[in-house]
């Protein structure tokens, strides 16, 4: 029993002397010494303090690119060498280092260089400073750094966007302080639409401070808009060509014609509203959704030509110049009725017969199937050269 009382005596001790070396240490640096916290602490005014961050990425809180704002949930390792927080550690019983409150000692002043909101860097929170024996500090902090962002939607919905938080000291210029930039513990959490691409971290300069700057890379998941947008747009692409294979007898061509047009609009609005309104570029889709409204729009005047052909009366001449156009679709339309009296002993016929007979050959609803066949191939052929051209410019980029 001796023994275990003498072993709790020894532990008491420890603690006590250990706990009485830590009040000694703190005193003779912070209460009984000259420390300054407003002067930067290099030994000679023209020292450069060098200064090393570390970015500890957790991953986004919020990227919205209609207003441009990225917000992303990051650690800031900072460490630097303060030339007059020294101590011999044999002194003071193997104290190797203290935690003190960031107000007992000199800290630099870091704000972002591009604020969505305010300038300074977690500047509600107060995090607690590390001072090693041989000078060193380590302050790490922690929170959301929101940022503005230029978004690039050029390639909606298979964009993504380059943004960078930009970090210097206001109160030291790059002759006083140099900050070294480095970024570790990398941890990607997925947020919403978002992918984190690509994160990098470098040192710069922005005119005469020094800077360091985190950069990342989102890319959006488009998974969701191909199936809720892109394939939607694409059946009513193919629906907008059909409208000419619709039988005119129904009386469905322009109501259907319109209620295409009307979805267009639609889907027009709802892009209008989930892209930046000063986008720069103009995302490709919306040209090419643009151009198939215009489209749809022309078909619907193509249905109602269509149906005053379908319903002309088979007394009533074709003009000429529509005999023209229809012989110019490669439809001979001779085929449909030839007369007997195309050729007579053995002579080709001068132009003025053979626009008769032409225009006996040709029919009102003859022409109206000819109408709607080269319509239709017409309006398809544009969408298809539509989504081809788009894919290959997506996948250009």
């Amino acid at each position: 029993m001796s023994r275990f009382y003498m072993y709790l005596f020894f532990l008491f001790f420890k603690h006590a002397s250990g706990k009485k070396h830590s009040l000694q240490l703190y005193n003779d640096l912070f209460q009984n010494s000259s420390y300054n916290k407003v002067l930067i602490p290099t030994l000679n005014d023209n020292d450069i303090l060098p200064m090393k961050i570390s970015f500890l990425p957790r991953g986004i809180s919020e990227f919205n690119e209609v207003t441009g704002r990225l917000s992303i949930a990051m650690g800031l390792d900072i460490r630097w060498t303060d030339e007059f927080l020294k101590w011999n550690p044999f002194k003071y019983g193997n104290v190797s280092h203290l935690v003190v409150p960031e107000d007992h000692v000199w800290t630099p002043v870091i704000i972002l260089a591009n604020p969505i909101d305010r300038t300074p860097v977690f500047p509600d929170d107060s995090f607690p400073i590390r001072v090693y024996a041989n000078g060193q500090l380590i302050w790490i902090k922690g929170g959301t750094v929101s940022v503005t962002c230029q978004p690039n939607v050029k390639y909606y919905p298979f964009d993504e966007h380059k943004c960078s938080a930009i970090f210097l000291t206001i109160d030291r210029i790059g002759n006083e302080l140099r900050m070294e930039t480095g970024m570790r513990s990398v941890i990607n959490e997925k947020y919403g639409e978002w992918d984190i691409h690509s994160m990098n971290a470098y040192s710069s300069r922005l005119d005469v401070y020094s800077c360091s700057v985190f950069e990342i890379t989102v890319r959006r998941r488009s998974e969701f808009l191909i199936l809720n947008t892109c394939i939607p747009i694409l059946c009513l692409g193919i629906l907008n060509a059909c409208v000419f294979l619709i039988p005119p007898e129904s009386g469905e061509r322009v109501s259907f014609a319109m209620t295409v047009l009307l979805s267009f609009a639609v889907f027009m609005t709802i892009f209008s509203a989930s892209l930046p309104k000063n986008s720069d570029p103009v995302p490709i889709v919306c040209y090419v959704l643009m151009i198939m409204m215009f489209e749809s729009g022309i078909i619907v005047i193509l249905t109602i030509i269509g149906l005053r052909i379908f319903f002309k009366r088979e007394d009533e001449s074709i003009p000429k110049f529509v005999s023209r156009i229809a012989k110019l679709t490669g439809l001979k339309p001779d085929k449909c009725r030839k007369s007997d009296q195309t050729l007579r002993n053995g002579r080709i016929q001068n132009d003025e017969e053979s626009h008769k007979q032409e225009q006996a050959s040709l029919t009102w609803e003859r022409l109206r199937i000819i109408f709607d066949m080269t319509c239709f191939c017409v309006s398809f052929g544009i969408f298809v050269l539509l989504v081809c051209v788009y894919a290959t410019m997506v996948k250009i980029s």
